[in-house]
């Protein structure tokens, strides 16, 4: 049993050394292990500490998932995001242990929430606003140090803003809509173009031209500026109009109909000089007859108003050539011609309009005018005998007849002429008047009385027709109404020596002295040396008892005929009546002068000179 047990003992003291044996391995395995852990915690501890405090920290990049798709981000990038769009940050690459203290600053953005889930974009926006243009500068941090920055920029598609246009129903709203897209995306052609569209659906041309003339600067294209072109003739902007109707001239000179378009600009504008050099350019451009036709005639026009007659001609006559059976550009010619002061061109034109139209009464009558004018009495008479053929009232026509048949001396015809106008207007006083001149030179003075007379009454103080009432009172032998125009004449201050002597011989027959002395006297204060009318005056003051007045023109008489022996006679015996005996003897004296054989003056004179003698002694 001793050496069971002892066996046994040796066995576990065997067994005991083995185990002993293999706890000492076990043991110092361990100690390795606790000696590398903690070198490696002290290195770990140590790395730590480097990394954090004696190491610079450092942003290596971000990286982000964007819609599911990874992409790298470096410091100072920009980040252009939909609204949208699903982001998250996948990883932060520093330098920094653990990224212990690194933390993402963003004002109005929430962007350390990326951190930890992914999110669409408009749910960490200010105020969800899918249509506004965000821009979020998002700074990466170590504790209080920037290790870098990202800027993100939030804003919405062009498509987006035109879906919304689409799907917005009110106009008003759609337009502010594309407003607001044209702000955001300005150089964007789909949002210029749909702008301009409703812009122009909406009648809004003011707003059309105010963009386009943002848009339509050098270099843009025909369709730009037709479309302003339309804005501006919308909003009556003539300037405009010329501006852009004169670059697209610029961009295609051989542009017929836009210089035709720039030419009528510049007429409405009233650049009449202007229109005509784009009408002569146009011209250059044309190679048919027929399109120059028009364009002459608008030249010839435009050229006359801006009083260029040289130029007008010469539009009017190429227009001529083309067009020769055009009555008016004769017309016309025939106008211009006469403004120039040649007058041969100008009839011959006005003849060779009115040969194309036999129907011109207007114009017969200008060239009957001119004719008058240049006193072509009988090419006038031609032409007013077309014109009344046509026209056979013409009170214009018949009164030019009138005058051309005076002129050339066809009294019968005249007299039908005259007769015609009466018949179309009885009261007019001239035509009436002349007709009865016209029948008073040819003989009927009965024929010329009414017509005269009507006229007569009208214009009282005409004295010629008084005059000419006169003498034809006088030879149809009607004394009593030719005194009567007589007297008037003098009332007039108008009757000659000869009207004063019938009126006075027609009172003197009637025994009316007392009429006649007034009337005598105030036709010798106007005509002194009508000896008869004097010798009137005297017969008429004896006649009233005036007798010194007599005697008092006795001697304006003797002034005038100092020979006159009757005259003596009467005046010495008058003188020897009124007692006058000195003024008797002085007349019989000078009678004795002149007829030394009168015995009844030289006794007269010897008798009276005895009473004077006989008056001187007992005076």
């Amino acid at each position: 049993m001793q050496n069971g047990t002892c066996d046994f003992l040796e066995g576990s003291h065997a067994l005991d050394y083995g185990i002993r044996k293999r706890k000492s391995a076990s043991a110092r395995l361990a100690s390795w292990l606790a000696v590398l852990a903690l070198l490696a915690a002290l290195g770990i501890a140590g790395w730590y500490y480097y990394e954090l405090y004696i190491v610079s920290p450092r942003l290596a990049s971000v990286e982000v998932s964007i819609n599911g798709e990874p992409r790298e981000l470096l410091s100072g990038d920009h980040l252009a995001l939909h609204p949208r769009d699903r982001v998250k940050i996948l990883k932060i690459s520093t330098n920094i242990p653990f990224n212990l203290y690194v933390r993402l600053v963003s004002s109005g953005f929430d962007a350390g929430a990326l951190l930890y889930d992914e999110w669409p974009i408009l749910r960490l926006l200010p105020g969800h606003n899918m249509f506004e243009a965000y821009h979020f500068p998002v700074k990466i941090k170590y504790r209080d140090r920037e290790l870098g920055a990202l800027t993100v920029d939030v804003k919405p598609r062009v498509d987006d803003w035109l879906d919304k246009a689409d799907r917005t129903i009110d106009k008003k709203l759609r337009l502010s809509v594309l407003e607001e897209a044209f702000a955001m995306f300005p150089n964007e052609a789909k949002v210029k173009k749909r702008l301009l569209d409703e812009y122009k659906a909406q009648g809004k041309w003011k707003s059309v031209a105010a963009m386009l003339e943002k848009m339509a600067g050098s270099k843009a294209d025909k369709d730009e500026l037709r479309t302003l072109l339309k804005s501006y003739r919308a909003t009556a902007n003539r300037a405009g109009v010329i501006t852009v109707l004169k670059r697209l001239v610029a961009m295609t000179p051989k542009d017929l109909e836009t210089r035709l378009q720039l030419a009528r600009a510049f007429e409405d504008t009233k650049d009449l000089k202007s229109a005509a050099m784009e009408y002569e350019a146009a011209l250059g451009i044309m190679a048919s007859e027929k399109e120059k036709l028009p364009l002459y005639g608008k030249l010839g026009y435009l050229w006359t108003k801006l009083d260029n007659n040289n130029k007008a001609i010469n539009s009017y006559q190429m227009a001529s050539k083309i067009d020769p059976t055009d009555a008016n550009l004769y017309y016309n010619l025939s106008y211009l011609f006469e403004k120039t002061g040649d007058k041969q061109k100008s009839l011959y034109y006005l003849e060779k309009a009115l040969a194309l139209k036999s129907g011109d009464i207007e114009g017969r009558m200008k060239l009957a005018q001119d004719l008058v004018k240049d006193k072509d009495w009988k090419k006038a008479e031609v032409i007013l005998s077309q014109v009344l053929g046509k026209k056979p009232k013409s009170m214009e026509a018949l009164l030019l007849m009138a005058d051309v048949l005076d002129k050339i001396g066809k009294k019968k015809e005249l007299e039908t002429v005259y007769r015609r106008i009466l018949t179309l207007d009885p009261n007019n006083e001239t035509v009436g008047y002349n007709l009865g001149v016209l029948e008073y030179e040819s003989g009927n003075l009965k024929g010329a009385l009414p017509y005269l007379v009507g006229y007569v009454k009208k214009h009282p103080g005409d004295s010629q027709t008084h005059g000419l009432l006169l003498d034809i009172y006088r030879k149809l032998k009607d004394p009593a109404q030719a005194f009567t125009e007589a007297v008037t004449l003098t009332k007039l201050g108008a009757g000659d020596p000869d009207t004063y002597l019938y009126a006075t011989e027609y009172l003197n027959s009637r025994g009316d002295y007392k009429q006649m002395v007034p009337l005598l006297e105030k036709g010798l204060k106007i005509y002194p040396n009508a000896i008869e009318l004097r010798n009137y005056l005297v017969v008429a003051y004896l006649k009233v008892g005036m007798e010194k007045e007599a005697m008092a023109e006795m001697e304006r008489i003797l002034k005038k005929r100092p020979k006159d022996l009757d005259l003596l006679k009467n005046l010495a015996r008058l003188r020897e009546k009124r007692g006058d005996y000195p003024g008797a003897v002085d007349a019989y004296k000078r009678i004795i002068a002149l007829d030394p054989g009168n015995e009844e003056a030289q006794n007269a004179y010897l008798r009276l000179r005895l009473k004077v003698m006989e008056n001187d002694k007992n005076n």
